[in-house]
């Protein structure tokens, strides 16, 4: 690896991944600007060019601590990178360390994934990384289910029993039991049917139009003569009965 001489003052290091891969080329000055910014403060702060994708805040600021000195904190700089290679800005917790950056050898190589520090990359990073925000202890989730299923089941059957009772006309209030989620869930279950069944038969007689053609009123009509001739004899069989009863019969 042969080093040029850059402009603007750039040093040059090379990072690999593990020591059998291929090196990539980083540059880096002390960060030092007109309007300096409070939180990356000149003398203590190294300006990295170049920074390839995989490279992480963590692994960068593990290579440094590691080489140069402690290190207070590491920031890409914002918005998007051209060509996904970043800008990043190291700052470390003494002045003596940011001058050793500054002498560091000549394309001297800093190997990101050891032991010390491992670097988990592509699918692997992102399977941890999405497990780590997605997957919970397992008797943590059970207890969120039930606790959401609980609450969910308390507003739907509230929301029946308050439809139940508008429905109702004749100034009665209807009143069920409420059983917790658990061993009798099924018997709770049939009730809210049964419930929800009620209000929509209800729903569908007010529905109706009742006696509105005159077809309907002839046959209600019809229907109402015939129950009362039906309860007309029902009431004279009684009565013959009651007299069959009431027959004197001394020689019996």
């Amino acid at each position: 690896m042969i080093s040029e001489e850059i402009p603007g003052n750039f040093r040059t290091l090379w990072l690999k991944y593990t020591t059998s891969s291929d090196p990539h080329q980083v540059f880096f000055k002390e960060h030092s600007v007109r309007n300096q910014d409070p939180e990356c403060p000149k003398g203590k702060t190294l300006f990295v060019l170049n920074v390839p994708p995989y490279v992480n805040l963590k692994l960068l600021k593990a290579v440094f601590h590691q080489n140069c000195g402690p290190v207070k904190f590491a920031k890409f700089q914002s918005g998007r990178p051209k060509g996904g290679f970043k800008i990043a800005f190291i700052v470390f917790m003494r002045e003596s360390s940011l001058e050793k950056a500054l002498t560091l050898k000549k394309d001297v190589t800093f190997v990101l994934n050891t032991e010390e520090n491992p670097c988990i990359l592509g699918i692997q990073q992102w399977c941890k990384e999405y497990n780590s925000t997605v997957v919970q202890n397992e008797k943590e989730l059970k207890s969120t289910i039930e606790k959401y299923m609980e609450s969910y089941d308390s507003k739907v059957e509230a929301k029946l029993t308050a439809n139940v009772e508008e429905e109702e006309n004749d100034g009665w209030t209807t009143v069920s039991s409420k059983k917790k989620r658990g061993q009798f869930a099924p018997v709770r279950k049939e009730s809210t049917i049964e419930k929800i069944q009620t209000v929509e038969e209800r729903k569908n007689k007010k529905k109706q139009l009742l006696n509105f053609y005159t077809f309907q009123i002839r046959e209600s009509k019809k229907q109402h003569l015939a129950e009362l001739r039906k309860k007309f004899e029902l009431d004279k069989q009684k009565l013959q009965q009651l007299k069959a009863k009431r027959t004197f019969k001394p020689f019996v």
